[in-house]
């Protein structure tokens, strides 16, 4: 994939880590040699700085989980807007795909460059910088006087969202082992499970005319306030493990353990932790240092495949404007598009130094089975949900309290059941038939929303539907998040994460872009069937916003006919959606079924700290107490 795959030539700052495995229990010899980044050294470094100050490593447990409920508080609120905000704009339906389209891409491209940021640096300096471009985005929505300038705003905000989340994810992998990685990830989403009752009143609050400005623009103080404990702890950390000598940050754990392995060999009087490189002082340029930062983040690669994505699937929700496809102007967006995502794959193939996605990662099955689930899991998603709270917005004679509450069931579910799932996964040890059973549990809700020609409509089944396709989603997501990260080395944890993301964000967008084409060509001619008396006029504004059609009182024949076009439309929906979902159910067979133990990954043997762990198979011949005795029974292993 690369002319330079070890990085080996151009690292300076890190060394070789040796021990990339591929059986699915026990860690092999070197298999392979990857280099280490400087900030992956500082996190193993801030893990054994916390472990001679237990209440800090408590400090910062307790600032991400702050951070992390502002951030469910943003996601069970702001999200409600956007059905609003764009009918505000009278653009509901081609607004509310662009806007999802133009998130999906941006979130997605800019992980793989935050991850390798994250990782050149350090964690605490990525999290300032996400947290800007958070702020400036809803300081820009909250303003916005267009629904281009929304739009714009948002994309900001999913910059920073993407980063929060994945600085978030990350610094939980870095610091827990494999055993717990799925539970105490799950658990960043308690705060869901609070928010989410009360966060339909702060909708209504904000609903009616111009209010939700004030939605927006109170997170750009809120995140700030929140995030600072967490900035400050880890940077006080990093600080404390550099003065104390327990890290260098122009060198690797591999590279001390590796030094500590020799002089054992060589009978050197060298105690575990003792050996630390010496400081290499930086020789080159701000410019080259600039440039080669640049090839190590693969920013152009990035920006080749991200405009590639972006000039696909944007015509498919902007086709109702300007003459829909029959502007040549589409057709040469959608044709650039492909051409960049053949440049793209070309230019990984023989041109970049340090791509993207690296050879060890395309040739890892377990990670590539995951990102076939996760992806096609938000295609099929998207394609359900897009515009599924616009349809219960009118099919139901809910308060926009009830709505927006009933838009977080899904929420509140993925919260439990990932939690649930996270426990499991600690007892047996295992994900795999966890996750094949959750893919089967969020067919069936998918399926139920099918009544007959046309959408459900009963109170009873729009209610249980998201509660099974959150709990087989909870599954899911959790078995994928804690496989891909349990089948690689330390130092691709961020970008792994990072490329899971977006390729999920891709399939979201694709999902969204789908839908958009599906609903513009099928929408209006169903709203002219079921309202032959209306004239054409009010069409358009009903098609164009739901607000127009919560005017009517329910049981009013324009309302009513517009509920019948939604149903119908809908359909068309959901049907590609079920079978869609049929592929990462059967992709998750292909998964790799790592044993989850005290290790950072399952294919080093390697602990959260970077301390040696002792092999499974030694630690079999240990007596076990009987708390250890039921959990192996439980695990079904000896």
């Amino acid at each position: 994939m690369s002319r330079l795959e070890s990085h080996g030539q151009q690292q300076s700052e890190t060394a070789p880590l040796l021990g990339d495995a591929a059986d699915d229990d026990v860690p092999s010899p070197a298999a392979s040699v990857v280099v280490q980044s400087r900030g992956v050294t500082r996190m193993e470094a801030v893990s054994r700085a916390a472990q001679t100050n237990k209440s800090t490593l408590y400090a910062i447990g307790i600032s991400v989980i702050v951070c992390a409920w502002a951030y469910s508080l943003d996601l069970t609120t702001t999200g409600h807007y956007n059905a609003l905000v764009t009918s505000y704009f009278k653009q509901h339906s081609s607004g509310l795909a662009t806007l999802s389209i133009a998130q999906s891409i941006i979130g997605a491209v800019c992980k793989p460059f935050i991850a390798k940021t994250s990782d050149i640096t350090s964690r605490p300096y990525t999290y300032t910088v996400v947290l800007g471009f958070y702020v400036l985005g809803y300081t820009i929505a909250a303003t916005a006087h267009t629904i281009t300038a929304y739009i714009i705003g948002e994309v900001f905000v999913a910059v920073g969202s993407s980063g929060l989340d994945l600085i978030n994810e990350l610094i939980v992998a870095d610091l827990t082992p494999l055993e717990w990685r799925g539970f105490i990830g799950s658990m960043l989403s308690v705060p869901f499970l609070i928010n989410s009752w009360f966060s339909g009143k702060i909708v209504a609050a904000f609903s009616t005319g111009e209010r939700w400005r004030w939605g927006y623009a109170m997170f750009a103080i809120i995140m700030p306030v929140c995030l600072g404990p967490a900035i400050c702890t880890l940077i006080y950390l990093d600080n404390k493990a550099q003065k104390e000598g327990i890290v260098n940050v122009a060198s690797s754990n591999a590279a001390r353990r590796a030094a500590r392995e020799l002089a054992e060999r060589e009978g050197l009087d060298a105690p575990r932790g003792a050996i630390v490189a010496r400081a290499v002082k930086p020789t080159s340029t701000w410019t080259e240092a600039l440039k080669h930062n640049l090839e190590e983040i693969d920013a152009l690669g990035l920006l080749i495949l991200g405009s590639g994505w972006a000039l696909l699937l944007l015509p498919f929700a902007l086709n109702t404007h300007a003459g829909g496809w029959e502007n040549p102007i589409m057709k040469i967006m959608v044709a650039l598009g492909v051409l960049l995502l053949a440049v793209y794959i070309y230019y990984e193939m023989h041109y970049a130094r340090m791509p993207s996605a690296p050879r060890r990662l395309l040739t890892n099955r377990t990670f590539i089975a995951a990102v076939v689930i996760d992806a096609f899991y938000f295609v099929a998603g998207n394609l359900r949900g897009i515009y599924w709270s616009s349809y219960v917005f009118i099919s139901q004679p809910w308060s926009v309290a009830t709505w927006a509450t009933y838009g977080n069931i899904g929420t509140i579910t993925l919260c439990v059941f990932g939690i649930t799932a996270g426990l499991i996964q600690r007892w047996t040890h295992r994900y795999k038939a966890l996750q094949i059973f959750g893919l089967f549990i969020k067919i069936i809700g998918i399926a139920m929303l099918i009544d007959g020609g046309k959408a459900a409509i009963a109170p009873a089944t729009i209610i249980i539907s998201p509660i099974l396709v959150g709990m087989g989603g909870a599954f899911s997501v959790v078995g994928s998040r804690v496989a891909s990260q349990a089948s690689v080395p330390h130092q691709d944890l961020a970008l792994t994460i990072s490329l899971l993301s977006l390729w999920s964000k891709v399939g979201a967008a694709i999902g969204s872009a789908t839908a958009s084409a599906i609903w513009s060509s099928r929408m209006p001619p169903l709203l002219r069937k079921h309202l032959p008396n209306l004239e054409e006029e009010k069409i358009q504004e009903i098609f164009n916003s739901i607000r127009a059609i919560r005017e009517y009182d329910f049981d009013d024949p324009i309302r009513q006919g517009a509920i019948m076009a939604y149903r119908e439309t809908l359909y068309h929906l959901f049907v590609p959606a079920v079978l869609l979902a049929l592929i990462p159910f059967c992709a998750a067979f292909f998964q790799s079924n790592f044993y989850l133990g005290k290790q950072q990954n399952a294919v080093t043997n390697i602990a959260p700290d970077g301390s040696i762990v002792e092999p499974r198979r030694e630690a079999r011949r240990k007596r076990k107490t009987w708390k250890e005795s039921l959990l192996s029974f439980w695990a079904g292993r000896p």
